[in-house]
């Protein structure tokens, strides 16, 4: 059984996902979701649930574009330690001799992505939640000169304790190593900020934006810089307009809540939180929790 990725490259799917098993030590190893150039694997890793992420890689430039993204997406990780960002188990580990993809194990996460949780408003205390959590998570990257850059529904957790993750920092930029990070990248629409616009330069207080757009669609069901709209004029709204005071929509949002989130969404990144750790004490100064 083989299948084609990329250009012209043929793999033997289960073989490769038995060496895959067998290099990162994963146990009981089934599939759990395939998707573009990414399969997952859920198991157990050294006693405990694990997912395996492995990205094949195209022959030709595309192939070492995806290694050196997912090479990063581990360092990074590696580097991370707090309760609200997603833990990583291993190095990553190249499969084959070109090679045909890369692997590593991560901490299996239960609960779901909050993209499936935004098809109803959130109440006042959910918004919260995912406010602190979240900050929390960003002030651990961002101690570490790392911007997550695609703070996104798809990239947020909320497990069945209640607690929110941050996850899948692939797109992300260690601001001291810029030369192997890069600067821009797209981001997703209807969670950029104006950093992301082409020639712009995402840091830590895009992430705060980007936080600011999750509790805005969370509280009101609607995005605060509207994508439905040609990629020009989404570019031109994020760069000069003004996303409007939550209360205009949610009267009954409280004043402290809204707050927070109309300077996550300040146009002017000088005038927003300018990193995790400022908007974690500001809103451990509102609700009196560290």
């Amino acid at each position: 059984m083989g299948a084609v990725y990329g250009e012209a490259r043929v793999v033997d799917l289960p073989t490769l996902l038995t060496e895959v098993s067998d290099r990162l030590g994963l146990e009981d190893a089934k599939p759990l979701t395939q998707g573009g150039q990414k399969i997952v694997l859920a198991g157990r890793l050294g006693g405990i649930d694990a997912v395996a992420k492995v990205v094949f890689t195209p022959a030709g430039p595309a192939g070492q574009i995806a290694l050196k993204r997912a090479h990063r997406e581990v360092e990074l990780l590696s580097a991370v330690e707090s309760d609200y960002v997603v833990r990583v188990l291993t190095d990553a580990i190249e499969i084959g001799e070109q090679p045909d993809a890369v692997c590593w194990a991560e901490n299996r996460l239960d609960g779901v992505d909050i993209s499936v949780l935004l098809t109803a408003k959130w109440d006042h205390d959910d918004v919260w939640a995912l406010l602190y959590d979240i900050s929390r998570a960003l002030e651990a990257c961002h101690e570490l000169e790392v911007v997550h850059r695609d703070l996104s529904p798809g990239n947020v957790r909320k497990t069945s304790n209640g607690r929110y993750v941050l996850m899948d920092p692939g797109l992300a930029r260690h601001l001291a190593k810029t030369a192997m990070t890069g600067n821009f990248q797209p981001g997703t629409p209807g969670f950029r900020s104006p950093e992301h616009v082409p020639g712009g330069d995402p840091g830590t207080a895009s992430d705060i934006f980007a936080l600011g757009l999750l509790a805005f669609y969370a509280l009101s069901g609607h995005f605060a810089i509207d994508p439905n709209v040609s990629d020009p004029e989404y570019n031109r709204l994020l760069l000069e307009s003004q996303a409007v005071d939550i209360r205009v929509l949610e009267p009954d949002v409280p004043s402290e809540l809204a707050g927070i989130v109309n300077r996550c969404l300040e146009r002017q990144p000088a005038r927003r939180f300018i990193d995790g750790t400022e908007l974690h004490e500001a809103i451990a100064d509102v609700r009196g929790k560290k």
